[in-house]
C-alpha cells in the first residue's frame, strides 16, 4: 500500500500483522455488544437498561488494566506479555460465551477488560520503536481499522447468529494469535524496556498533561453517545435484531475510512488538523441525531459520528507515538487507560440521566454541543 520504511525487515511485517491481529481479537465483540444488547435481555430475561452494564464492566477495567502493562515492560519482554495477557482473553470470551446469568457475565466481562488492556498500548510502543516518523500515522491507521474489520464481522454475525458466537470466535482466533506471538521466534518481540515508570510524574508535564485531559474528556463525551446506539435503535425507532445489526454496520465501515483519512491527513497536514477535521465532524454529526429521520439518513449520521472520532483519534494517537523512548510506555498505557475510563464513566453517567427520564435525543445533544465546545481548546492542547 506504501513504503514502510527503509531497512523493513520481514520479522518487523510479521511482527506488526500479529499486532493487528490482536486488534481484530480484542475489538470483535465491542460494537457488537452495543447491537446485540436487545437480544440478550430476552435471552437472560432482564430489561436492556440492566444488561447494558456489560459495557461499563468491560470498559472500566480495560481502563485500569491499562496501566499494567507498561511497568510490566520493565521486567517482561513483549512476547511474554502480549501473549499470555491474549491467551486470558480468550479464555474469558470463552467464559463469557457459556454463562447463564447477568452476574458471572459481568465478572467475565471485568477479566476480558483487564486481559485485552494490553494489546493497544504495546502496540503503539512497539510501532513507535520499529518505524519512521514520517510512516507511523498510516500504520497507527492501518492497525485501527483492523479494529473495525472485526467490528463489522461481529456486527454481521450479531444479526444472522445466537449472540454467544461473538464470544466463541474471539478466543479461538485469540488462542491462536497468543500461541504465535509465544512461539514464533521475532526479534521485536523480544525487546525489554529497561525505562522506570512514573505515570503522575509524566502526566505532570504540562504538554503530556492536557493532551491527556483531552482524551478523557472527548471519550467521556463520545462513548455516552455511541454505546447507547443499539439501544437508542431499538427503543426510538423499533427496530429488531437484524435492521439494528444493519444499521451499525455503517459506523465501523465509515471509521476504517476515517482512521485511513486520518493517516494521511496526520502525515501531510499535521496532527492537530486530523484532530480539529475530526473534532468538528464528530460534533456536528452527534447534535444532529436530536432529530428524527428515516432509516438511511440515521446510518449517513451514525457513520459521520464514526468518520469524525476516527479521524480525530487517529490524529491524537500518532502524536503519542511521536513522544521519546523516554516517555513512550507511559503514554501508550495512560492514552488507553484515560480513554476507557473515562468512556466507562460517561457512559454510567448518561445512563443515570436516561434512567431518570432523559430522552436518547437530548443525551446527544447535549454532548454534542460539549464536543464542539471542546475545540476552542485544541490550539492549546494540541502541540503542531
Amino acid at each position: 500500500m506504501f513504503n514502510f520504511g527503509s531497512q523493513i525487515t520481514r520479522e518487523k511485517k510479521v511482527s506488526y500483522f500479529l499486532l493487528c491481529c490482536g486488534c481484530f481479537t480484542i475489538s470483535f465483540n465491542v460494537a457488537a455488544i452495543v447491537a446485540a444488547i436487545p437480544a440478550m435481555s430476552v435471552d437472560l430475561r432482564i430489561p436492556g437498561i440492566l444488561v447494558s452494564d456489560v459495557i461499563p464492566y468491560y470498559m472500566i477495567p480495560y481502563g485500569v488494566g491499562a496501566l499494567l502493562y507498561a511497568p510490566l515492560t520493565r521486567y517482561f519482554s513483549y512476547k511474554r506479555i502480549l501473549g499470555i495477557s491474549l491467551f486470558c482473553y480468550a479464555l474469558a470470551c470463552f467464559y463469557c460465551a457459556n454463562i447463564r446469568t447477568i452476574q458471572h457475565f459481568l465478572l467475565g466481562r471485568v477479566i476480558m477488560g483487564v486481559s485485552g488492556a494490553g494489546v493497544i498500548p504495546l502496540g503503539l510502543m512497539i510501532i513507535g520503536q520499529l518505524f519512521e516518523k514520517n510512516v507511523r500515522g498510516r500504520l497507527v491507521g492501518m492497525f485501527f481499522s483492523f479494529s473495525f474489520l472485526a467490528s463489522i464481522s461481529g456486527l454481521i454475525l450479531s444479526g444472522t447468529v445466537h449472540w454467544r458466537w461473538l464470544f466463541w470466535i474471539p478466543s479461538l482466533i485469540g488462542v491462536v494469535t497468543a500461541l504465535s506471538i509465544l512461539f514464533l521466534s521475532l526479534e521485536p518481540f523480544a525487546h525489554i524496556c529497561r525505562l522506570k515508570i512514573d505515570y503522575i510524574n509524566t502526566l505532570k508535564k504540562p504538554c503530556i498533561g492536557r493532551i491527556f485531559g483531552f482524551i478523557a474528556f472527548i471519550s467521556f463525551l463520545f462513548h455516552g453517545v455511541q454505546k447507547w446506539f443499539g439501544v437508542y435503535l431499538a427503543e426510538s425507532y423499533h427496530l429488531n435484531q437484524m435492521m439494528i445489526s444493519s444499521l451499525l454496520l455503517i459506523p465501523p465501515v465509515s471509521g476504517a475510512l476515517g482512521q485511513m483519512m486520518g493517516g494521511y491527513l496526520s502525515d501531510k497536514k499535521g496532527r492537530a488538523a486530523a484532530c480539529l477535521i475530526g473534532l468538528l465532524i464528530l460534533s456536528l454529526s452527534t447534535m444532529s441525531l436530536y432529530g428524527k429521520y428515516p432509516l438511511l439518513i440515521v446510518g449517513l449520521i451514525l457513520g459521520l459520528v464514526s468518520f469524525g472520532w476516527t479521524i480525530g483519534h487517529n490524529g491524537i494517537s500518532t502524536i503519542l507515538t511521536d513522544f521519546p523512548d523516554t516517555h513512550r510506555s507511559e503514554i501508550a498505557s495512560l492514552n488507553s487507560a484515560l480513554r476507557f475510563i473515562g468512556g466507562g464513566v460517561g457512559f454510567k453517567i448518561s445512563k443515570f440521566f436516561i434512567n431518570r427520564g432523559m430522552s436518547f435525543e437530548m443525551n446527544f445533544l447535549l454532548l454534542g454541543v460539549c464536543m464542539l465546545f471542546s475545540g476552542f481548546f485544541l490550539k492549546k492542547i494540541i502541540p503542531d
